[in-house]
């Protein structure tokens, strides 16, 4: 089956999302502690909350993320625009830590107040990692449907 148009809007708005996450990350993983990591990948500061569990949690979902998450939805966009199964199966799971981590991140956030609540960040930083996994879910469980 060939790539819709759809198909690879969702494919490549994947592989930009998920390069930019994956260059931060990548970062947060080689230079854990940098101030420039803290203010720009991390968000928040250590002081702000227990600083074991700032640098933890955010050291976990940054290895995860490489190691992990990051080739998953490579492999699945790579795959979705060459119009083959597998590659829409592996973006299906790839699309499922962009709103699970963000659940994550929100519960993180609200009880540890790490990062303000500006309208800025809940809407254009936060919010555009669930709706862009519930979108390329929805998308890929539709098309695996449809092509069985």
């Amino acid at each position: 089956m060939d790539a819709t148009p759809l198909t690879w809007i969702v494919a490549v708005s994947g592989l930009l999302l998920i390069l930019l996450l994956g260059a931060l990350q990548l970062v947060a993983v080689l230079r854990p502690r940098a101030e420039w990591t803290i203010a720009s990948v991390y968000g928040g500061s250590p002081e702000g909350t227990d600083p074991t569990a700032y640098f933890a949690f955010n050291q976990g979902m940054a290895w995860a993320d490489v190691i992990a998450w990051v080739p998953l939805q490579i492999a699945g966009s790579i795959g979705m625009l060459l119009g083959e199964r597998w590659g829409f199966l592996i973006a299906l799971v790839a699309s499922v830590p962009f709103w699970y981590t963000a659940i994550t991140i929100f519960i993180w956030d609200r009880d540890m107040g790490i990062r303000e609540p500006t309208a800025f960040y809940w809407i254009i930083v936060w919010a555009i990692w669930p709706v862009f996994g519930i979108v390329e879910g929805v998308y890929c469980f539709v098309w695996l449907l449809e092509s069985i």
